[in-house]
């Protein structure tokens, strides 16, 4: 998942490489490349915590 996630965030970075100016290469960088990245990292690390929680209430009434 994160290797997709590292090339999803290449070709934004060429993708605003190239735009003409830097205002639009920063927006492009901002709205396909870190916003996408924070919810994606948010959502997996959201489950992990669920996974873990729900693993030390198991534990506990063991």
């Amino acid at each position: 998942m994160y290797l997709i996630l590292i090339g999803w965030l290449y070709v934004v970075l060429m993708i605003a490489a190239a735009q003409d100016s830097v205002a639009k290469g920063l927006s492009v960088a901002f709205f396909l490349g870190f916003l996408p990245s924070w919810l994606f990292l948010r959502l997996i690390r959201r489950k992990l915590e669920q996974r873990r929680r729900v693993r030390e209430e198991s534990r506990r009434e063991a």
